[in-house]
């Protein structure tokens, strides 16, 4: 009987839900039943490395085998969602918890980063630092008005100001929507492979005495003008 993939599979063992945080772009290419053979070329690897990892992620439950033709094993992901209890895997763990994937999303922005700003040379583009007093809405930092010279800019921002618990959780949620409806189109486009993050805490970027102001915005983008 061929094995299906579970709708939801909550992991205990530290090391399966480690490895499941090391491995989330190795993993994405097993939606669908798949040789490693077959995904070697997207994984960077080659196939006798991707078939080595395919069987130790196979092994710790978060891969099934699904069927052999012609000596061939073809995996598939054993759930559509797992889920990790803090517990279990704290998100402060710097191997495989949230410590682990913000430090992914710094050092893939740095590689992003770097490639939107090198192709510059002596264009007059700048970062803008903002700060206001004043009531109402933060200023927006005015846009960027050449062309973007690389396919998918690089974009940071970064917002600290005043909010109530329940205007700060409104917010982090609308934003959090936003990702999602960007999750159901990105499905539709074969497109540029992108990262977007929402990060969101309390205090100030430089953590350091009491934000007086009432904002300040900064951003480092590279969109350029439409």
């Amino acid at each position: 009987m061929t094995p299906t993939p579970a709708d939801v599979q909550r992991l205990t063992d530290a090391d399966t839900a480690r490895a499941l945080r090391q491995n989330v772009a190795f993993l994405t290419l097993f939606v669908a039943p798949h040789s490693p053979s077959e995904i070697a070329v997207s994984a960077g690897m080659a196939a006798n490395l991707a078939h080595h990892h395919a069987r130790k992620l196979a092994g710790l439950g978060l891969l099934l085998e699904v069927r052999r033709e012609g000596g061939r094993v073809f995996y598939q992901l054993a759930a559509r969602e797992f889920r990790v209890p803090w517990t279990v895997l704290p998100p402060v763990d710097p191997e495989g918890g949230e410590v682990l994937t913000l430090r992914r999303i710094t050092d893939n922005f740095q590689r992003a980063y770097e490639r939107s700003f090198l192709p510059l040379g002596s264009e007059d583009e700048e970062a803008v630092i903002g700060f206001s007093n004043a009531p109402g809405e933060a200023e927006v930092p005015p846009k960027l008005t050449s062309r973007p010279l690389e396919s998918h800019p690089s974009h940071l921002e970064a917002l600290t100001l005043r909010l109530t618990p329940e205007r700060y959780r409104k917010l982090v949620g609308d934003l959090s929507q936003l990702l999602k409806a960007a999750a159901a189109d990105g499905l539709k486009d074969q497109g540029q492979v992108c990262t977007l993050a929402v990060l969101a805490s309390r205090g100030a970027l430089d953590g350091q005495g009491e934000f007086v102001g009432r904002t300040s915005h900064t951003t480092s983008s590279f969109l350029g003008a439409d």
